[in-house]
């Protein structure tokens, strides 16, 4: 495994360097000041072991460049005729450092470094013995370090393994836990909204069948839009459950009402269907008019289906724009007092706009602020990078819901 490149030199490489850097000029002095004479150029020897240890500074990140010219340093001090080999001390750190540093053929390389350093006191100007325990034992303590060196390396390798494990296996934990939350809730809807759901549908059903239209015409409407928006419910319930499921819903639960496919007393399901979406706002705003409330759509052309036009948008998107004006479609029904309500979407400048208005009375703003629509309103738009505007109309009568949504087709 390389290592990563960074042109900053760690302050521990300037440290450990300039330690071993120091220690060697003090050998370098010593075998000068007893070594053999005449000598050459005193300054020169100082000069090849700074020059040797330089390019330890770039180990880490070119580790065999930086160990060929430090060797070449120091056979260049050998045949310039000065006694002794002291900046050879500069060769531990060559030795360590290419295990770790240079990837597969580290050891060898940090081996054969050492073989070189106990060749070259044995050649002219001052031969040496190879034998010899001034030349043998250094280079024995140098492969030494490059020994080190490598299981050095493969327990650091091991060890980053072990945390990448560990990471997956936390990660993994934390999926299953989630999973296990997202079932948890699963059940809560299932047990409670879902089947109190299904009775409603089931009861409105058995109030129409003993209602007579003609008596009571406005009680029998009423019971029809509480069915209707009933089953309307129990798909988009139902989708819900399977996303929380992740497709596992389980079935028999939502009792459909007497007058559909099935009896009531069957327990069927209806079929599941995608979350709603620009589409559908045609039959949320029919829904509506037949509650009372005068809702005109302007779409504007973007369900024309042509490329790039709402049809591409992605589910989310649409699904989050549908909740939006549903919800102020709801709340103007609700607490406007209003009789008609317009529904306006347009694609402007890489924004999906929506406004909802309408021409109710009172303290609208008020009353729809103490409830959760607007928050709910606020943070689907938000979770997707759009916004939400909220509040009374300016100059008219009525409340004003405006979202702008990131236009980006899927």
């Amino acid at each position: 495994m390389v290592q990563p490149r960074n042109r900053a030199v760690p302050a521990l490489d300037l440290a450990v360097v300039g330690s071993v850097t120091l220690f060697a000029c003090f050998g370098v002095w010593t075998e000068q000041h007893y070594g053999p004479h005449p000598q050459p150029w005193p300054p020169g020897a100082y000069l090849l072991t700074v020059a040797a240890a330089l390019p330890l500074l770039l180990r880490r990140t070119r580790p065999v460049l930086a160990s060929a010219l430090c060797l070449a340093c120091i056979a260049a001090y050998h045949f310039a005729g000065y006694p002794g080999l002291a900046p050879a001390v500069l060769v531990f750190l060559v030795c360590a450092g290419l295990p770790m540093y240079a990837a597969r053929y580290g050891l060898a390389l940090g081996l054969l470094a050492a073989l070189l350093v106990w060749l070259i006191p044995t050649l002219p100007p001052h031969r040496v013995a190879w034998y010899g325990l001034d030349v043998s034992m250094p280079a024995v303590a140098y492969a030494a370090s490059a020994i080190v060196g490598h299981f050095a390396r493969r327990r650091q390798l091991e060890h980053e393994a072990r945390v990448r494990q560990e990471a997956a296996a936390a990660e993994e934990r934390t999926g299953r836990r989630l999973a296990e939350e997202r079932l948890r809730i699963a059940r809560e809807l299932h047990d409670v909204l879902a089947h109190t759901i299904a009775v409603v549908a089931i009861q409105s059903s058995v109030a129409i069948d003993a209602l007579d239209a003609d008596e009571s015409p406005a009680a029998r409407e009423a019971m029809l839009q509480v069915r209707g928006a009933a089953r309307q419910a129990m798909p988009e319930l139902r989708a819900a459950l399977d996303m929380l499921r992740g497709g596992d819903t389980v079935r028999g639960s939502f009792g459909e009402s007497p007058d559909s496919s099935g009896s009531a007393e069957s327990g069927a399901l209806p079929d599941a269907r995608p979350q709603p979406g620009l589409a559908d706002l045609p039959d949320l705003v029919r829904q509506l008019r037949e509650s009372g409330l005068e809702v005109e759509l302007d779409t504007d052309g973007l369900d024309t289906g042509a490329p790039g036009s709402a049809a591409d948008l992605p589910p989310l998107l649409q699904l989050t724009a549908y909740r939006i004006v549903q919800e102020a479609l709801t709340n103007t029904l609700r607490h406007a007092h209003a009789s008609r309500a317009t529904v306006v979407l347009r694609r402007r400048d890489g924004w999906l706009l929506v406004e909802v208005t309408d021409d109710g009375q009172g303290p609208v703003a008020e009353q729809q602020a103490l409830g959760f629509g607007l928050l709910g309103m606020r943070e689907r738009a938000e979770a997707l990078g759009g916004r939400v505007e909220t509040g009374p109309r300016p100059e008219r009568s009525g409340f004003l819901v405006r979202a702008e949504l990131p236009w980006e087709t899927g």
